[in-house]
């Protein structure tokens, strides 16, 4: 049985369409089918093919139906054939299809309702939303197909899945028709599903809440009350109030209700005239001259007549005035749903931007372009972003840290076998061979037809002999040699460049109050740097932050939006407090001990105004040096202590009061390189 999936309901809705075009278009099937053009045999058989395209993906709630495996085989039978001059296979296709067509059509139609959609935001829609605004259950099934099929169409394109008549799901094909044609978005979804998914539940989401929204702030509540009340008064209760004095109708006027001025912006009063339909009611009351307490009438049904075009045009006043209010108000909410939209759109492409090394499945993050994402998750990320693009140095110091950067490759020897082929002419015995050409021979067998018919005719006969005998008869040249290949296999040898995967990095950050300012900056951008860098090569990446304590954070995963966040949050704090690195290294090392962080490299960032490290932590960190783990620091500033700096690896240099500081720690990063390539380039030779 095949998977349910999110399309199921879309291909069974496309295959019943061209079901129903087959069936109307033979509704008795094929008779006889000699009778049928060639364009009207390549349609259903073009027809067929996509029936069976389209079933394939569906999920059938009970197993794959008896006519599946007729279709799939009848399908394949045709599928190969240029045209259908075979009457006998045309035939074999129409009586299989033909026979089980009418099973077809009632099974799709019996597991649609059955299908439901993967998203839960949409079924939630499909299950709860009001069926007095947006209609049955199937009606919001029919919306929820229609918006994918716009969005995401599947095959046949041509085919479309309407949009529903009433009046919610055309301002769901108008929005999100306008979305699709802003900016490249509908190809940007074409290749980010989950962006597609998550515009639609949003186009969803707000259609709901203006619903609710026009539903709580209707001002025409009243009035459509009295509406409904002077719709059950009789022609005679109609009659008796209208044709009062005209000091009565202007009460009457009064007694209609209407929208305050606080309420009316744009909206206009009721413009029914009372006073024409008092008039005419006034033309129907008979004149007896006699004093009465009733009055009596002319017509009956002219008085019926009265009545009904009065309640008509008095709702068709409330309504028209009704639907302008709800229109300016949608087009008012939608404009600003558009507006956040975009917006929202917009960060989400500056999120993938940024931090595509960090997600792989980035359209099923929507939600994080909201939350931290919305204030100022993105700018932060943003001005980082921009720090290290702009600053060369810090990018070189993130790319050179590592257990195996490129200056360390290994070159080793490899013999690898090459085939050539050779291509050779051999001739060919007793084989005329191709014709290649037009030669003058006196071969009989190889002579031009017209040169033959000289010899037929008696007054050329001679003529005929003399080229004979001169080899000057005009004959087919044949090439009797034929090409053939011949392959050979040489071996050739190879340096290649060997590389082992990239070690961890483990980064500790000074996070206290020295930090402030510039230092700060420096250390947020190399950490969010080596964050992507880590990342997009696949590599451990592990965050220690300490000033007089330590704070953890593991940058290598982000599948969850939590990890990152947690980035935002150390990106926007600001570092205060006291120094104390130990706690810090301590633990670097202890993650050394660990099997994901065996080989990684340790970087810290910090001014170093701090105290001398512990004798038995200095001798942790020689002891890992000996196992070739490295050490970096890079020194923000000039006040450092001289016997911590000492104790690692390599060292860098950023002065701050240093214009120039960018440019001498990339002179510094070079030299360091320099010299790992010298020494690798003695080491080969020395081997």
């Amino acid at each position: 049985m095949a998977r349910q999936n999110s399309k199921s309901r879309k291909y069974a809705k496309k295959a019943i369409e061209i079901l129903k075009q087959i069936i109307t278009k033979y509704p008795s099937g094929i008779g006889e089918v000699s009778t049928i053009g060639d364009e009207a045999r390549a349609w259903l058989e073009r027809s067929v093919q996509i029936v069976r395209e389209n079933v394939k993906h569906i999920w059938f709630p009970g197993g794959k139906p008896k006519w599946f495996e007729t279709l799939r085989i009848s399908r394949n039978d045709t599928s190969h054939q240029l045209d259908f001059s075979d009457d006998h296979t045309f035939g074999n296709l129409c009586s299989k299809f033909f026979s089980n067509v009418d099973d077809m059509l009632n099974d799709l139609q019996g597991i649609v309702p059955k299908i439901k959609t993967e998203s839960k935001k949409k079924r939630k829609f499909e299950n709860f939303a009001s069926p007095k605004a947006f209609g049955s259950e199937s009606d919001r099934k029919q919306l929820v197909d229609a918006m994918e099929d716009m969005a995401s169409p599947v095959e046949p394109t041509d085919i479309k899945i309407e949009f529903l008549q009433n009046d919610y799901a055309k301002i769901a094909e108008k929005t999100l028709s306008e979305v699709l044609a802003h900016d490249n978005v509908k190809d940007y979804i074409q290749s980010h599903e989950g962006v597609s998914e998550n515009i639609q539940t949003d186009i969803l989401d707000w259609l709901q809440q203006t619903n609710e929204t026009l539903e709580k702030e209707d001002p025409f509540f009243e009035e459509a009350l009295f509406v409904a009340q002077q719709k059950k008064l009789s022609a005679i209760d109609v009659a008796n109030d209208l044709s009062r004095e005209q000091s009565n109708i202007e009460a009457h006027y009064r007694q209609l209700p209407s929208i305050s001025d606080s309420q009316r912006g744009k909206i206009a009063p009721s413009n029914l005239d009372f006073k024409f339909y008092s008039a005419e009611f006034a033309k129907q009351q008979k004149k007896t001259g006699k004093i009465s307490t009733s009055v009596q009438w002319k017509s009956m049904e002219q008085l019926e007549v009265l009545r009904r075009n009065f309640i008509g045009d008095m709702e068709r006043n409330f309504v028209d005035r009704k639907h302008k209010w709800e229109q300016e108000r949608i087009d008012e909410m939608r404009r600003k749903f558009l507006e956040d939209l975009y917006k929202r759109i917009q960060n989400f492409k500056c999120l993938e931007k940024l931090l595509s090394p960090f997600i792989n499945d980035l359209g099923r993050l929507w939600d994080l372009s909201a939350g931290v994402f919305e204030t100022s998750g993105f700018e932060i990320l943003e001005r980082f972003a921009k720090i290290l693009e702009q600053d060369q140095s810090l990018q070189e110091l993130a790319e050179i840290l590592g257990k195996q950067s490129r200056a360390q490759s290994v070159f080793e020897k490899e013999l690898r076998d090459e085939v050539v082929v050779k291509s050779e002419w051999h001739p060919q015995n007793a084989y005329r061979g191709e014709i290649k050409g037009i030669c003058y021979s006196n071969d009989i067998s190889t002579v031009l037809p017209s040169e033959l018919a000289l010899m037929k005719n008696p007054a050329t006969k001679k003529l005929f002999q003399l080229r004979f005998a001169q080899k000057q008869l005009m004959s087919f040249d044949f090439q009797r040699k034929v090409q053939r290949t011949r392959e050979e296999t040489i071996q050739e040898e190879f340096s290649i460049e060997k590389k082992e995967p990239k070690g961890p990095i483990i980064i500790c950050v000074d996070a206290s109050g020295s930090m402030h300012g510039t230092p700060e900056n420096i250390a947020k951008t190399v950490t969010f740097a080596l964050s992507k860098i880590a990342i997009e090569e696949e590599r451990k990446c592990y965050l220690i932050s300490f000033s007089t304590g330590i704070e953890t954070l593991d940058l290598s995963d982000f599948k969850k939006g939590e990890s990152l966040q947690k980035l935002v949050h150390f990106l926007e704090m600001s570092f205060n407090g006291g120094t104390d690195a130990s706690p810090a290294l301590q633990h670097a090392v202890e993650m050394l001990q660990t099997d994901g962080y065996k080989n990684a490299d340790v970087l810290m960032i910090s001014d170093f105004v701090m105290g001398s490290l512990p004798n038995n932590l200095v001798d942790s960190i020689n002891a890992e040096k000996e196992k070739n783990t490295e050490f970096y620091s890079l020194v923000i500033g000039t006040s450092g202590n001289q016997s911590t700096i000492d104790c690692f690896n390599h060292n860098w240099q950023y002065d701050t009061a240093d214009p120039h500081a960018s440019r001498h720690l990339v002179e510094q990063l070079h030299s360091i390189k320099t010299r790992k390539i010298e020494t690798g380039e003695e080491q080969n030779a020395d081997e």
